[in-house]
């Protein structure tokens, strides 16, 4: 939006004026500044689906470990939540595959559209990952519960 908006404003004001090479030079940098920030723009957003995407590997690797062990009480909530962490970085990558294939004229809603899956993401990541520590927790007091029962 912010794009379409100074292109429309620059387009005015050269078709309103002669051209001059000032008046050209103001143009071009206006435009390169344009473009900066879309740069400037796309890294801020992807770095911070980057970051959340290692914090669900971090988490899932986590859930992985405890389900290799192979004795666990929870078994089922942690395949549950294995799956819907998966989903949540599948979300992640995607939203970085269109970041990366963006163009300047998709920029916008593009931007907007990984914004809101992060929010979105980052919500349900939150409580997912209560979920786990309760599952995790309530395995670590079942392998309790059975060692005080070896005694």
């Amino acid at each position: 939006m912010k794009t379409l908006i100074l292109s429309i404003a620059l387009a005015t004001v050269v078709a309103m004026t002669q051209c001059t090479r000032s008046s050209e030079n103001r143009v071009n940098e206006t435009q390169e500044e344009i473009v900066d920030d879309i740069k400037k723009e796309k890294a801020e957003v992807a770095e911070d689906l980057r970051t959340l995407r290692d914090d669900i590997n971090t988490r899932l690797d986590k859930v992985s470990k405890e389900l290799e062990k192979g004795k666990i009480d929870a078994r089922k909530d942690l395949d549950d939540l294995k799956q819907r962490l998966t989903h949540q970085r599948d979300e992640v990558e995607k939203e970085l595959d269109q970041i990366t294939n963006s163009s300047d004229e998709t920029w916008d809603d593009i931007q907007q559209s990984a914004r809101n899956t992060t929010a979105e993401i980052k919500l349900e990541f939150e409580k997912l990952g209560e979920r786990i520590d309760l599952a995790l927790q309530k395995d670590e007091d079942g392998d309790n519960l059975d060692r005080q029962d070896e005694k």
